[in-house]
């Protein structure tokens, strides 16, 4: 292990990474925080770039038992007590934070990701992290984020819970660009909509589908609607109008799980 002081440039190129797309962009990079989250890259085959360690954590068990484990190529950066605490995306960090290599992602095609996710310019890291969750343990091939929070925000990495180190993860500037090109490659684009559309336990949500979910305030817009071949509305019995995006989108990428099996058959 090897210390650093707090003013070193590799820790004002942290706190770049952690603010700024444009720097995640072009470092091709991702801030991962937490001993479950980089053993999780670990373990993916993410490259780690740097792996920075507070001081006052070498003692705490879970990273201390990480940093055992580690492959012997990666050598942490001790940084002074509370540093990660200011440079870092949370208040209070975990005592370990790491630059990982994002991993190399394909835009689906039907013959590769018969299930995808597109979620058209949802705002809430949060809510896209646990979606990116969601689809890859409903076995979707692939999730496209069409405008809306970006997907390589420390947020997002957070709340996928290490999901998005094994899921093709890909952005377009809209969403009416993504659905042409998935359209014009062999998908059936299903919207989920607060109601008008065939209840979610009836509809054909056979692949190849594109499962589109609108955003947090708003839902899917009309040109979402427009460029749809089917609405889909999730069918509820108490008084309540909706559900959270994130709720919601969850209940469908499984409800597209259920249906695959009768079509793979």
């Amino acid at each position: 292990m090897r210390p650093l002081s707090a003013r070193n440039p590799r820790l004002q190129r942290l706190s770049r990474l952690v603010r700024k797309r444009e720097e995640r962009t072009e470092q091709r990079a991702l801030v991962v925080e937490g001993p479950v989250l980089v053993e999780a890259a670990v373990q993916a085959g993410l490259e780690v770039h740097d792996l920075y360690v507070d001081e006052a954590s070498l003692d705490r068990p879970s990273v201390a038992d990480l940093l055992r484990r580690l492959p012997a190529e990666i050598d942490p950066w001790v940084v002074p007590a509370g540093v990660l605490d200011r440079v870092g995306d949370v208040t209070t960090s975990q005592g370990i934070v790491a630059v990982v290599a994002q991993r190399r992602t394909e835009w689906p095609t039907p013959e590769v990701s018969g299930f995808v996710l597109v979620l058209a310019e949802l705002q809430i890291p949060g809510n896209v992290g646990t979606l990116i969750r969601a689809a890859a343990a409903a076995g979707a091939g692939a999730v496209v984020c069409a405008g809306g929070a970006d997907p390589t925000s420390p947020k997002v990495v957070r709340a996928s819970a290490g999901a998005l180190f094994g899921i093709d993860t890909v952005t377009a500037p809209t969403p009416a660009v993504a659905l042409a090109r998935l359209h014009a490659d062999g998908y059936r684009v299903a919207t989920a909509v607060v109601d008008g559309g065939t209840p979610h336990t009836d509809a054909d949500l056979t692949h190849p589908i594109a499962l589109v979910l609108g955003s947090e305030a708003h839902g899917a817009s009309d040109d979402v609607v427009a460029l749809s071949d089917l609405l889909v509305t999730i069918a509820m019995a108490g008084p309540t109008e909706s559900l959270n995006v994130a709720m919601a989108g969850t209940l469908l990428c499984f409800e597209v799980l259920r249906a695959r099996p009768a079509a793979e058959g």
